[in-house]
């Protein structure tokens, strides 16, 4: 069960909503919050479905919020829904922030519940979606199902995705102008693994842990991964994906 993320300062408003929501037979939980720094640290450590914000917030927009959630992979197309009594901001949370829908209150049940449904359904379908590491080289654009990455190697100023493509045929592309922090920021948390200054793996296709000889091995894959001093405390201490 997910969770809804309402940000509102507004006590009167909180209330109504809630209510309307509780009258739509949802199957998420939801979580209250007047501030956007309070709502923040909340979304970052937990699965939010679907946000709802007031633009005018009693520490800053509602709008700054969206932007610093956008930011984080894992939201980056999380529907937004925003709520305000200025009309005219419409367009610009649209355009910078790509937000799902507006309501401008005052709102009735009927509206609420028509835009609330829709967007819990969009969300629901973009779930169903492999999740995509998008990878822009030149005049290309490299798209890999993260499920499908095996691991991530480090040369210089290069590095070599590994990842299984047509059952058990392994493909290796080489990119430039990204480095492994950068592509750890591209990604939801804990999907990639860093096990060594020079390696990211997929923890799903880890099949054996050699602590003795310091060696992740993955599953349809030949080479063994090295795991660095520094990190092996974070790859023996691993949460499951």
């Amino acid at each position: 069960m997910g969770f809804i993320l309402l940000v509102e300062d507004e006590p009167g408003a909180v209330a109504l909503m809630r209510r309307y929501m509780e009258n739509s037979s949802m199957e998420h939980k939801l979580a209250v919050f007047e501030k956007a720094a309070e709502a923040l640290f909340y979304a970052v450590k937990n699965k939010v479905d679907l946000f709802i914000l007031d633009i005018q917030l009693l520490d800053y927009r509602g709008t700054e919020l969206a932007r610093q959630l956008r930011s984080m992979p894992e939201y980056r197309f999380t529907p937004i829904l925003f709520t305000t009594e200025l009309a005219g901001e419409e367009l610009s949370a649209y355009r910078e922030i790509k937000c799902y829908d507006f309501l401008v209150k005052p709102f009735t049940e009927a509206e609420f519940q028509k835009t609330f449904q829709a967007a819990l359904e969009m969300g629901a379908q973009m779930q169903k979606a492999p999740e995509i590491l998008r990878i822009e080289q030149k005049q290309f654009l490299f798209e890999y199902e993260i499920r499908n990455i095996l691991y991530i190697e480090s040369f210089g100023k290069k590095l070599v995705i590994h990842s299984e493509q047509y059952g058990d045929c392994e493909i290796a592309d080489q990119i430039s102008g990204y480095s492994l922090s950068k592509l750890l920021n591209m990604v939801p948390q804990n999907r990639l693994l860093q096990c060594h200054k020079s390696y990211l793996v997929n923890p799903v296709h880890i099949s054996k842990i050699d602590k003795a000889n310091r060696l992740l091995y993955l599953k349809g894959c030949k080479t063994a991964v090295p795991i660095g001093e520094k990190y092996q405390k974070a790859v023996f201490e691993r949460e499951q994906p």
